[in-house]
């Protein structure tokens, strides 16, 4: 489905019209923040994108008007598929920015499932970490004794502590000083950002926009700050 984008500009009145945005196509809405007709451009804006085609939308950073949009059936863009692709090198930076060797260092994948996202970033681990603690009720254990036979790095109970944990659903914390929570549409970094320096500065760490740059294949270099 076409992704909108919705821009403060003014006057702008609201219309939606196709564009691009670093190589990707667009359905692009322009409409006056704080003029009169402010609302009602909204709300144009918003039955123009979703007549148009869109379901996901990029937003401006202070928008704060999404009962406006979901009501046209609207959804803001998730960044966790994007933010779990860039887990394990995250892991690494933070035990580094700590002050931990990763080769001395146990890391803890939390959730309530052993998902693909779990899988990927286990493996990715194993080589360059001391050990793991896998954490999720279903499928952690066949995951865990696959990760033994794969790669012969210790894994460890779910109720031991890691140096850091990846915490892939909520409410799965389990008292490690930093943690990554790597869900919903604000993930919580632990002081971490991803960015691309190639997309202007004011775009750069716009964790929805890097998102889908990912997702059409448009995005390149990823740095963590």
């Amino acid at each position: 489905m076409l992704v909108g984008q919705l821009l403060w500009t003014p006057k702008g009145k609201g219309k939606a019209a196709a564009g691009r945005l670093y190589g990707m196509n667009v359905l692009r809405a322009e409409t006056d923040r704080w003029g009169f007709w402010r609302e009602r451009r909204l709300c144009r804006a918003g039955r123009t994108l979703r007549q148009g085609g869109a379901g996901r939308v990029l937003v401006p950073r202070d928008f704060d008007r999404w009962e406006l949009l979901t009501g046209f059936g609207l959804r803001p863009v998730d960044p966790t598929s994007f933010v779990r692709s860039q887990s394990a090198p995250m892991a690494l930076e933070l035990l580094r920015r700590r002050g931990l060797s990763p080769e001395r260092s146990a890391v803890a994948l939390r959730g309530d499932r052993a998902d693909r996202d779990m899988l990927r970033t286990a493996a990715c681990l194993c080589p360059q970490v001391r050990a793991l603690v896998i954490d999720a009720p279903r499928g952690g254990g066949e995951l865990a004794a696959w990760l033994r036979r794969e790669f012969g790095v210790p894994i460890l109970p779910p109720g031991e502590a890691g140096q850091i944990a990846l915490e892939f659903q909520p409410g799965c914390s389990q008292g490690e000083e930093a943690a990554l929570a790597l869900y919903g549409p604000w993930p919580e970094l632990a002081g971490l950002c991803l960015t691309a320096p190639e997309l202007a500065e004011e775009d750069r760490d716009d964790l929805p926009l890097l998102a889908v740059l990912w997702e059409a294949g448009k995005l390149g270099e990823v740095k963590i700050t």
